[in-house]
């Protein structure tokens, strides 16, 4: 008889028992509630301070060294703008021996911008002989008794920067400036002449370079080298004779980084003296951080909840041991997978849910390493689509722009560059074409670029000049296909195609390490700093052709992650694109990287 017919037969002949209800204080899962809570209850506890802890101090620490840098940012910003004034100050100065006054008064609209209220040059009298305008300046006003005029006159220094104040020269207006004034003399019909200028520089522009957000609620104001306040937030409560309590004593304002006390507890105080004023730009910050406990847990409380945590591990290790013995094997079993170690199967037999687990985990296991490796297979496939497509969007680029020039020298009748463009066209595409290999050697990919180059030479005159270098021990190293006439191509669109004449660009192949390292270098007008960030990242528009990123991405899905393009470059002075490659001699096998 089946085993389960008898015990439904011995069950009916005898009373029925009473299911124990799982909810009686001694149950299992009662008990693995309670050892459940108290462990996590006590680990909480025990966690909570030590992260807290820990917590707060990393972050006053953060808060310190990002305002720090906050702070030097803003000054070094106030550094370049005074600068700037300075430089103004001088071009203005050097116009003086060059043009008359009245030739001088037309010619320094040029000067102005937005945050520059007034260039004028007055005589030791206070007549004023150059301004940037025609305003009416008002009677009442003794320009030699003005503060900027004595102290330029007396000083003996190159400049002197003012604290803020009204400006009242003028009829009607009475902008908020910060005069930066200078002695000036020149020469003209042989006489040599002295006088003061001024540059007003608005306010606001200061107070918007100190109104860069500090953490935890900081600020940044300024002050001169006697100690008073040339900018704060609060300016006109300083004005109005009320001094915040948050601005810290003059005796804690050493240079540097620091923590003083304040009024309201810890501060972090970071002070940067500028190099082209007499100025400090000070950052101040509270060090609250989280909330600190004052005195922590009593120490019989600590003690309490490590005694129950030690007791509740105890019983809940005891009790749950044989019921969780199957598990801790699978997990072990599990983590050995996980790393990628070939492992036997799960055993299924035990404990009936670990059994099922077991066979549940087993199935896992061989499904998931049927799905690698379909990935895998669909990850290469599509990585080499991916390659194939970024090539296939250069040569027909190419192609239609030198196609047009050819149509544009036929219809001027220039039949003999016609045929030197033709021919270096069908040179570059030999290399371009040649076996569909996706890799060349760095000689071919020079030669392919001069053949380039021979083109747009062509196109655009003598507009600029070229010169290849190449490093003999690179001439036969391996290079994705077509990656430096892009970038090439950029250079002559953007760079010395801007130039009317005297343009450069300088090819250079050589050995940087274990890798193979081209560089393409131009004299042209540069790139702005917020497209130099990320250059890289911009999708090509209709000038700039396929762009540095496609040959960014197509070096990076070829080669590996860890290489690619590297981009400098300065206003007015040029770029310089670096492409680094490993050094092989050997082709990778075609569609993807080693």
């Amino acid at each position: 008889m089946p085993r389960a017919t008898r015990i439904f037969r011995q069950a009916g002949g005898a009373p029925k028992r009473r299911r124990p209800s799982p909810f009686h204080w001694n149950s299992l899962w009662m008990l693995t509630a309670a050892v459940t809570l108290g462990i996590s209850l006590a680990a909480v506890l025990a966690v909570t301070k030590i992260v807290y802890s820990h917590a707060n101090q990393t972050i006053n620490q953060s808060i310190e060294q990002s305002n720090a840098q906050v702070d030097s940012n803003v000054a070094s910003s106030i550094d370049q703008y005074i600068h700037e004034m300075v430089s103004i100050s001088d071009s203005v100065a050097n116009l003086l021996n060059e043009f008359p006054a009245a030739e001088l008064n037309r010619r320094l609209f040029v000067f102005l911008r937005e945050d520059i209220e007034t260039i004028a040059v007055f005589d030791r009298n206070g007549t004023p002989l150059v301004a940037t305008d025609n305003r009416a300046m008002r009677s009442d006003i003794s320009v030699t008794q003005q503060s900027w005029f004595t102290g330029a006159s007396t000083s003996g220094r190159r400049y002197l920067i003012s604290q803020p104040h009204v400006q009242r020269l003028y009829r009607g207006e009475y902008p908020w400036v910060i005069t930066l004034s200078r002695s000036v003399s020149w020469v003209q019909n042989g006489s040599k002449y002295y006088g003061i200028m001024i540059v007003d520089m608005n306010f606001s522009r200061i107070k918007y370079l100190c109104s860069r957000d500090l953490e935890s609620g900081g600020y940044i104001y300024i002050t001169d080298q006697m100690g008073d306040v040339v900018y704060h937030p609060k300016q006109q409560m300083i004005y109005a004779g009320v001094l915040p309590k948050d601005i810290p004593s003059e005796e804690n304002l050493s240079e540097g980084s620091s923590v003083v006390d304040g009024g309201g507890g810890k501060l972090a105080v970071c002070v940067r003296t500028l190099s082209n004023a007499a100025w400090r730009v000070v950052g101040v910050t509270s060090m609250n951080g989280l909330a600190t406990y004052d005195g922590g847990p009593d120490t019989y409380v600590e003690v309490a909840i490590l005694l129950l945590a030690a007791a509740i591990l105890a019983g809940s290790l005891f009790i749950s041991r044989q019921m969780v013995q199957p598990l801790h094997n699978l997990m072990t079993l599990m983590g050995r997978v996980s790393k990628g170690e070939e492992t036997a199967p799960a055993p299924v037999t035990g404990i009936y849910e670990a059994g099922r687990l077991g066979d549940s985990f087993n199935r896992m296991v061989t499904r998931i390493r049927q799905l690698m490796v379909q990935v895998r297979t669909e990850q290469e496939q599509l990585h080499r689509s991916e390659l194939k497509t970024l090539n296939a969007q250069i040569n027909p680029h190419f192609l239609y722009n030198t196609l047009d020039s050819v149509v544009w020298l036929a219809q001027s009748g220039d039949e003999k560059h016609v045929v030197q463009m033709v021919l270096a066209l069908s040179k570059y595409f030999r290399l371009s074409l040649s076996g569909a290999k996706d890799f060349i050697t760095a000689g071919e990919e020079l030669q392919q670029v001069e053949n380039y180059l021979i083109i747009q030479k062509m196109r655009f005159g003598d507009s600029f000049t070229y010169q290849i270098t190449c490093e003999d021990e690179v001439r036969s190293a391996q290079t994705p296909k077509i990656v430096l006439q892009p970038i090439v191509e950029n250079a002559i669109v953007h760079g010395v195609g801007t130039l009317s004449e005297g343009g450069k660009i300088l090819i250079e192949a050589h050995r940087s390490g274990r890798e193979l390292e081209f560089s393409v270098r131009d004299n042209g007008c540069g790139i702005k700093p917020d497209v130099l960030a990320h250059i890289l990242e911009r999708n090509p528009s209709s000038r700039s052709g396929i762009g540095l990123k496609n040959v960014h991405q197509r070096i990076k899905l070829a080669c590996g992650q860890e290489y690619g393009l590297q981009v400098e470059s300065e206003l007015d002075e040029g770029t310089v694109v670096r492409v680094r490659l490993p050094l092989r001699y050997d082709a990778p096998q075609k569609g993807g990287a080693e």
